[in-house]
């Protein structure tokens, strides 16, 4: 995943992938919410009553002497099942002529019993409550009479034995000791019998109403507030998840500081705005001309600036500008570059060494031809194929004149190296177009040339795996300072222009690529919209 691939993620990490994201976890919660507040809107009212009952210990059974029944939570768990069961049912059905489906739940931790049932009316919903609560009642009163009737029945048994018992021993003599010991017995059991007949006959069958079921005032179902909140924050959950599955997919570059790392360490440079206006790839535009008080234009004087910190020496004539893919907007980025550094009153020279799709010319509505392929093959000389650019009157440029079939023999001639040195003893500043460095090898001809490269990365567009392979192509034929722009950035966005505009300074010098080795840092990347490209 991109910005948690970084070695200790933490909160903001998370934080700033959501932000980037945002219009994920929105839909999710919008559209959730927004179907589960319509589906329960349209859903017919139901109502719900409950009536209350109380465990008791029940009577049936022959105490112990000094001995209290006591409820335990098994008793309760077992009433619970009973309250539903076949005779229960059967007793409300000739009530009701039907069985309607109840729920039964202990309430807290006590020895109450909540019956409730759901109606579409208020009233048929009390009475099922009630019907389902008393039949019940009337069930345990059955049972535990059943259970007396079976008691008595024992203890009169046993009277009526021991009876018969003294019966004979009377016979047999007057009175001896076993026959006042059964009178003895005998009377206990009398005893008993009396009290389990009071008993039974105060005895509920061990559960009773406490509560019985009112009508309601108001429906228990649909809640549209409740079943939209609920889907609002199943949706964020959901919004969440997608937010992060999309992250761990995305392989854009949209961070300054990652683009740095993929670029083996390279310092970023300066960091362009998108520009809302170009509309489509093929468009146009001079920003440092057209707008310059804009902060598009500001950008690239930002960039001019690092470039002045790192070349200050005087070591950093001849600049490459270049990118990974085509699309990215370097020949834009060259383009206004070299508006800026003129502008700053040094002599500027533009060179469009991309022999395959030239296409600087048109930022400087100049031709491409005559221009270096024709100073190359003798058609003309290097003073006359330079052109002044309008308005700027340190800034020339070279075109790149007609498209020849071997650019990259061409760019590795000795003409060419001829023509690079006369123009860096004439210019303060040499500013070499090419074409991208993965589709063919001019980039890297030029590179070794160029006293420092500046790849230009679109931020959104550019994959990580694209700045890796153009940073390896660069070590490998030993480019001497490499530096990033990143390009395109979206205003006001998590790596936005307006973030990092005023925190930024320029870094007083560029590593060497010898000095970044081929070290790669773990990625970050984030999404964002496509606008216009230019090549």
């Amino acid at each position: 995943m991109a910005a948690l691939n970084t070695a200790e993620p933490d909160l903001r990490t998370y934080l700033q992938i959501l932000r980037r994201r945002y219009y994920w976890v929105i839909a999710a919660v919008v559209l959730l919410g927004a179907a589960a507040g319509g589906y329960s809107v349209n859903q017919p009212k139901q109502y719900t009553a409950s009536a209350q009952l109380l465990v008791q210990p029940t009577t049936g059974t022959l105490p112990s002497a000094g001995s209290q029944q006591v409820i335990s939570p098994t008793d309760v768990l077992t009433e619970l099942q009973l309250l539903t069961s076949a005779p229960v049912k059967e007793a409300v059905r000739q009530q009701l002529g039907s069985e309607p489906s109840v729920s039964a739940s202990q309430v807290g931790q006590t020895n109450v019993i909540a019956v409730a049932a759901t109606s579409k009316s208020p009233a048929m919903a009390a009475k099922i409550a009630n019907a389902y609560a008393n039949a019940f009642v009337a069930y345990q009163q059955t049972v535990t009479n059943a259970k007396l009737a079976t008691a008595e029945g024992q203890l009169q048994s046993q009277i009526a034995a021991i009876d018969a018992q003294v019966a004979s021993l009377s016979k047999a003599a007057s009175t001896t000791p076993q026959a006042d010991a059964l009178l003895v017995q005998e009377t206990a059991l009398k005893e008993e019998l009396a009290t389990l007949q009071v008993s039974g006959a105060v005895s509920g069958g061990g559960v009773e109403v406490v509560t019985p079921a009112k009508a309601p005032t108001s429906p228990s179902s649909p809640k549209p507030v409740q079943d939209t909140l609920i889907a609002a924050i199943v949706g964020l959950l959901l919004g969440i998840g997608i937010a992060f599955l999309f992250e761990h997919l995305d392989d854009a570059v949209y961070s300054k500081e990652e683009a740095g790392r993929l670029a083996g360490d390279a310092p970023v440079l300066g960091m362009i705005p998108r520009i809302g206006s170009w509309k489509r790839r093929g468009d146009v535009v001079l920003v440092s001309t057209a707008s310059h008080n804009s902060s598009v234009a500001e950008a690239y004087r930002s960039v001019r600036t690092s470039l002045q910190f790192a070349g200050h020496d005087g070591d950093m004539k001849t600049i490459l500008v270049t990118s990974p893919s085509p699309g990215e907007g370097k020949t834009a980025t060259i383009a206004n570059l070299g508006v800026v550094l003129a502008q700053a009153d040094q002599r500027v020279v533009v060179v469009s060494c991309d022999l395959r799709r030239p296409r600087l010319g048109q930022f400087y509505e100049r031709s491409e031809s005559p221009g270096f392929t024709s100073v190359i093959l003798g058609q003309t000389s290097l003073g006359d194929a330079l052109q002044t650019v309008e308005g700027l009157g340190n800034l020339f440029f070279l075109g790149s004149g007609e498209v020849p079939p071997n650019p990259t023999e061409l760019l590795a001639s000795a003409a060419a190296h001829e023509i690079f040195s006369k123009l860096r003893q004439a210019y303060d500043i040499v500013l070499l177009d090419s074409p991208p460095l993965l589709p063919v090898t001019d980039a890297v001809i030029l590179a070794g040339m160029a006293d420092a490269t500046l790849l230009v990365i679109a931020a959104g567009e550019t994959k990580r795996s694209q700045v890796e392979q153009a940073a390896e192509m660069l070590a490998q034929v030993d480019a001497s300072k490499v530096g990033v722009i990143l390009n395109e950035v979206e205003v006001g966005g998590r790596y936005g222009y307006r973030d990092s505009y005023g925190s930024y300074v320029p870094p007083t010098r560029i590593p060497t690529v010898s000095e970044n080795g081929s070290r790669r840092a773990k990625r970050s990347r984030s999404a964002g919209t496509r606008s216009g490209r230019e090549s």
